[in-house]
């Protein structure tokens, strides 16, 4: 498959073409199967067998490293790189790591609920399937398991009770959602030239923070310019024309903003779902913002603190042009920053995408959009689509040896729909997870003042 691509990404990946591009051989992928085997059916297995009358920690433990490492050393050594493991051995590892939640919340309340850590444990596996109705199944399935295990008298212990919830909705799952599966293996360890709907940029350090693009520029040799006056995030609408968007029926308005977006300032309201907003709750505090990146307003009132948005430039091989921009948004009265994302755009088959790459440790989320003329004057961006490209993509970046590792998120959706109302430019950005909208940020854009355009040119 032949990709054409404009420019700036051709730069991009260009510059990263003198890399090692070697690749895991199958003894080393037979040798890291064995490594984390052991680890795994070890811990795993002792907290197992230390719940078995009979067994013991160490019986357990030996067992489990023996089994789980033997079996995944035999898979690594049959399945191609981007295979996805047998069923049997992904619901053994879950089990495994199931069974060590179940004995942190023994340790937190002791061995006397087993219905309640069935619950627990059937919600959590619900959670990461990611689905809403999944999240129901798990807890269904987890009180039926708890009490039919409390029914037979005396005390099962909260690792086993785990470790049997996580089999039994493992497998009733496997069945129910056999043709809606959750993720796709696009890729492992592959030279990024050859997977142009990923964005190859991942943070080196545990915090991304607003000065990620300064930082590319010194590891990838190339010269940084912070928020130069009227760049875009796009170099131009016209790389985006295909069968399904032209760009000259785009309002002018709305191209002025893609192509000089630093002209702009942005407000925004975000719409949380009342089912999504206790785990992103968490989530922010414990991931999001000591990471310095996806720390998205809350509520309201956090969103009235103000954003700054600036264009961060990268030019990698001196000849004035840009090939790598980035978009920050940060807090108006802290600084902090909300939102890091690297922009490209590429073509296949006379056809224009964008996407967007946003660096984490070791890795990058990229979401890969398709453009549409949703009505005269109007753009959407959407990775609703049938074609191969447009997706939700969780990227393991190994940068040294030009090395990807790609997962295909299938569930979950995006949606760009911008317009003119009233003669004021207007998002909507919403987001979904197995076809139930989460989260909706509600944005208005308008030209920045003379002082304000002064102010961002001199720094954040």
């Amino acid at each position: 498959m032949t990709i054409g691509i404009g420019g700036s990404y051709a730069a991009i990946l260009g510059a990263m073409a003198a890399a090692d591009r070697r690749k895991r051989s199958r003894s080393q992928r037979v040798r890291d199967a064995l490594v984390w085997g052991l680890i795994l059916g070890a811990a795993g297995g002792a907290v197992l067998g230390a719940a078995i009358d009979g067994l013991g920690a160490a019986a357990g433990a030996a067992i489990g490293a023996g089994l789980f490492a033997t079996t995944e050393a035999i898979g690594a050594a049959r399945h191609g790189p981007a295979e996805p493991k047998p069923l049997a051995g992904r619901i053994a590892a879950s089990a495994l790591l199931m069974a060590l939640f179940g004995a942190l919340l023994g340790l937190l309340y002791g061995s006397d609920h087993t219905v309640l850590t069935a619950i627990v444990s059937g919600a959590l596996m619900g959670l990461f399937g990611a689905r809403p109705l999944k999240v129901a199944l798990g807890i269904a399935i987890g009180a039926v398991v708890g009490v039919a295990l409390d029914a037979l008298g005396g005390t099962v212990e909260p690792a086993l009770v785990a470790a049997v919830v996580t089999v039994a909705y493992r497998l009733v799952a496997a069945v129910a959602y056999h043709k809606r599966p959750l993720v796709r293996i696009m890729a492992e360890e592959v030279p990024a030239e050859e997977l142009r709907y990923v964005v190859p940029f991942e943070a080196r350090s545990k915090y991304v923070g607003a000065d990620y693009v300064e930082q590319l520029a010194k590891v990838r040799g190339g010269t940084f310019r912070r928020n130069p006056p009227d760049v875009g995030i796009v170099a131009s609408l016209d790389a985006l024309a295909g069968p399904t968007f032209d760009p000259g029926r785009v309002d002018p308005l709305i191209r002025e903003f893609y192509e000089h977006t630093s002209r702009f300032k942005l407000s925004i309201v975000p719409e949380w779902r009342q089912w999504m907003k206790p785990g992103y709750e968490v989530f922010k505090r414990v991931v999001a913002e000591p990471l310095g990146q996806a720390a998205i307003p809350s509520n309201i009132e956090e969103a009235q603190r103000g954003m700054v948005s600036t264009i961060d430039t990268i030019d990698l091989d001196g000849d004035e042009e840009i090939d790598i921009r980035g978009w920050i948004r940060t807090f108006a009265d802290s600084g902090k920053p909300i939102y890091v994302g690297i922009y490209t755009t590429f073509r296949h088959d006379d056809r224009g995408y964008v996407s967007v790459g946003f660096p984490i440790p070791s890795a990058n989320f990229t979401a890969t959009l398709t453009p549409h003329n949703p009505r005269d004057g109007d753009f959407l961006l959407t990775s609703r689509s049938d074609l191969p490209f447009p997706g939700h993509y969780l990227s393991s970046v190994d940068a040294d040896r030009d090395a990807l590792t790609v997962l295909k998120l299938l569930a979950f959706e995006e949606e760009i729909y911008v317009y003119v109302a009233g003669g004021e430019l207007k998002t909507d950005h919403s987001f979904s997870l197995g076809g139930q909208r989460f989260l909706t940020l509600r944005y208005a854009i308008e030209r920045l003042s003379s002082e304000d355009a002064g102010s961002r040119r001199a720094g954040r």
